[in-house]
């Protein structure tokens, strides 16, 4: 999209973004068919422009030898219309450079381009670039020099899960090939692609795994009465400041595709979901979608979880559940889908975790809200030498060389081939067998006892139904890596 410049300008271009508004389908005349109130003779206009002045006297001979100046009278049975619609664009977030705005472009729809996708939808657009001169008090206000632009569209086609199928070129198939041969068994090629996660941070072994299933996720499965049972799998990192979740977050959402990264602070309630905004052609209500709509199938990671207000994160409860997000404003109802995981970073209640209190205390969250996250980390700043001195030299190591020490990066795999071994392992949908079945029950039973005797005190998680739901999506997502179809 930043490649379209005044030089397009009358021709076609072929561009790819993200939709964040369509306006309603609405009428547009071609042809405007007259009646002359004394002779009855008909008159057609046709109309190229979006603004024309109606015709108003009567152009027929009849009615010039009699000399009388017959009214036209618009005949909008007879008239000629054709459907129209606005649709605005943004730029994918992996082709906007850091530190710019995204650009946007609106394009317009004609009869059969229209309806042709919603808020959310990954588009690709040909169309014919136009220049769009204002009219009436617009251009007296403006001057005649300043155009506005838009795309006279051709063909909307929506890209469903086409980026997915963009990583699976045949070399990158070939890297995936060796890197499984080259493992001996699952649990090496597990280790292996957990570090190649954000590899120049120290440590976190076992939450590199956990951002490792986030990103390949479980099964989503759907009933025949249409209920649906999420796949997606959401992890909450808590922890002291310093040990480099923000970090994490950045990097998961730049390696994602379709990764959007937002804080608690910077993002409203109206942010996330979705806003009502008045269209400035049609002065019509419209929806714009927020970051978790636009984040569908993606990853939506969100910083300074404990920093949000409260009524803005009431709003991801029903996403991190249902995966949809449903709105009433302003007379539109309606459900978007939000088929994303969350992966949010939050501080203790007081900043630092404080180790004379029970956990519950120390984490300021509702339990409907934790409930809702797969895995929790509590990850603690301790005071331990031999790990101060490694984590040290790990970080100079890091800041003198720019890549992570040396005994890690033989093991370390190419974002690329981590992108291909991700989308390939999504192809597979694995079922737990019946002997497994009874062993996850008996598990899950017993954390209840625990939970409910009061045993565990250290405990922080709120076991309920969902837990089950969680241990079913984490083993599915284990399978998947193996690429395997059966949980074992």
């Amino acid at each position: 999209m930043r490649d379209v410049r005044s030089q397009q300008i009358g021709s076609l271009v072929n561009v790819k973004g993200i939709v964040t508004r369509c306006s309603d389908v609405k009428p547009c005349i071609q042809v405007a068919v007259y009646a002359c109130d004394v002779c009855g003779f008909e008159v057609y206009q046709i109309i190229n422009t979006r603004e024309f002045n109606p015709l108003v006297e009567c152009a027929s001979t009849r009615c010039k030898q009699n000399q009388t100046k017959g009214n036209l009278v618009m005949q909008v049975k007879s008239s000629k219309f054709v459907s129209f619609q606005e649709i605005k664009i943004q730029e994918p977030s992996d082709q906007v450079p850091i530190g710019h705005v995204p650009r946007t472009m609106n394009i317009v729809a004609n009869g059969v381009n229209t309806r042709r996708c919603g808020p959310g939808d990954i588009i690709t657009v040909t169309g014919v670039y136009m220049p769009q001169p204002f009219h009436g008090f617009a251009a007296m206000r403006t001057g005649m020099l300043t155009h506005d632009t838009y795309l006279e569209a051709f063909q909307i086609q929506k890209d469903k899960q086409n980026y997915k199928e963009s990583f699976l070129t045949e070399a990158a198939l070939e890297r995936v090939q060796e890197l499984k041969d080259v493992c001996q068994s699952d649990t090496q090629l597990y280790q292996r692609l957990a570090t190649s996660i954000c590899p120049e941070i120290f440590g976190h072994e076992e939450v590199k795994k956990a951002l490792l299933l986030l990103m390949v996720g479980g099964v989503t499965k759907e009933m025949v009465d249409g209920m649906k049972i999420r796949g997606n799998i959401n992890v909450l990192l808590m922890g002291d400041p310093g040990i480099a979740k923000s970090q994490m977050l950045k990097h998961i959402s730049s390696f994602a595709p379709r990764g959007i990264y937002t804080t608690g602070k910077g993002s409203s309630g109206v942010g996330l979901t979705a806003a009502v905004t008045r269209d400035t052609v049609t002065k019509e209500l419209v929806l714009e979608g927020g970051a978790l709509v636009l984040s569908d199938t993606g990853i939506c990671c969100i910083d300074e979880f404990d920093k949000m207000d409260e009524r803005d994160r009431t709003n991801i409860h029903e996403v991190m559940e249902q995966q949809t997000v449903s709105i009433a404003k302003a007379g539109i109802t309606t459900s978007l889908n939000a088929r994303t995981s969350i992966l949010a970073a939050a501080n203790p209640l007081y900043g630092r975790y404080n180790q004379k209190l029970k956990p519950h205390e120390n984490i300021n969250l509702p339990a409907a809200l934790l409930s809702r996250f797969d895995l929790l980390f509590l990850l603690l700043d301790k005071v331990d030498e031999l790990h101060d001195v490694s984590l040290a030299r790990h970080v100079a190591t890091v800041h003198k060389t720019l890549r992570a020490p040396e005994k890690n990066q033989t093991l370390v795999v190419d974002a690329e081939t981590m992108r291909a071994f991700i989308v390939k392992a999504q192809e597979f949908e694995p079922v737990i067998p019946a002997d497994l079945h009874n062993y996850i029950v008996a598990k899950y039973v017993e954390k209840r006892k625990l939970q409910r005797e009061g045993l565990d005190e250290q405990s922080y998680m709120y076991v309920t139904p969902r837990t089950l739901l969680g241990i079913i999506r984490l083993s599915q997502g284990l399978a998947k890596l193996s690429f395997r179809e059966v949980v074992n």
